[in-house]
């Protein structure tokens, strides 16, 4: 997919957090005030939560176009697989949830102090690891996992309507009630898979996106959009019904 945002994930709080830099004090203020859902501490996880936005930071290319989420993503994540530390994260579904737990918390956190696209690519990780449970250890359908998912990209580069709806469903507590009550009319936004649509940033109204038919994975913002892509889309997504990364 191509470059959509435009800032580095800001490393999430109260984890382990005297160890981290000063400037997430106020995050660490606000938490303390509520958690959003964050779960109590377990070292393993929260050392597997820092290590994977190092390896994100890391993943980045000086000078170059670093704004590209599948493939800073994939390079993360697949670090984190080779890390045998962190094996047992991995095959834990309870674990994984609490690293959702985490993701969900620090995206809101961040939505309360304005920071939106900290809190897209937290929402983005969350996402991730909700497919990964669903798809890998719940064994369900096994293309929901591909990095490229529909919601988990659009998620990178989400309205504000979409991202905190997406976060207000997943908290026990109602610190984003009054936010969403103020970008609700907002139109919710969706992603063309065409790499050279002509709309910024690719984003287009979502009730007039048109689907793939075949695979049902892609969107496109019109019908020359669709045909501009299919030779890409169907030797990289819709012959495999979604490419999986693992």
């Amino acid at each position: 997919m191509k470059a959509r945002a435009k800032a580095e994930m800001k490393k999430p709080a109260a984890v382990l957090a005297t160890n981290r830099q000063p400037e997430l004090s106020s995050m660490m203020q606000h938490i303390h005030l509520c958690s959003h859902r964050l779960p109590c501490q377990v070292e393993i996880c929260a050392r597997f939560v820092y290590a994977l936005l190092d390896e994100y930071n890391a993943a980045a290319i000086p000078g170059g176009d670093n704004l590209i989420p599948p493939t800073r993503t994939i390079t993360a994540l697949q670090a984190m697989r080779e890390k045998e530390e962190y094996a047992e994260v991995w095959n834990d579904a309870g674990k994984m949830k609490l690293l959702v737990s985490y993701f969900v918390s620090f995206g809101t956190g961040n939505v309360m102090e304005g920071n939106m696209e900290s809190a897209r690519i937290a929402a983005h990780y969350a996402c991730f690891f909700e497919e990964y449970i669903a798809a890998v250890l719940n064994n369900e359908n096994q293309a929901s996992i591909s990095i490229q998912s529909v919601k988990m990209c659009e998620l990178f580069v989400a309205d504000e309507h979409t991202l905190i709806s997406y976060l207000k469903h997943r908290i026990p507590c109602r610190c984003l009630d009054e936010i969403y009550k103020q970008v609700k009319s907002t139109k919710k936004m969706g992603l063309c898979f065409n790499e050279n649509c002509c709309h910024p940033d690719g984003m287009v109204e979502r009730s007039s996106l048109l689907n793939c038919t075949r695979c049902r994975f892609a969107n496109y913002c019109s019908r020359e959009c669709q045909v501009a892509d299919w030779p890409r889309h169907k030797k990289e997504e819709c012959n495999g019904i979604a490419k999986e990364i693992w």
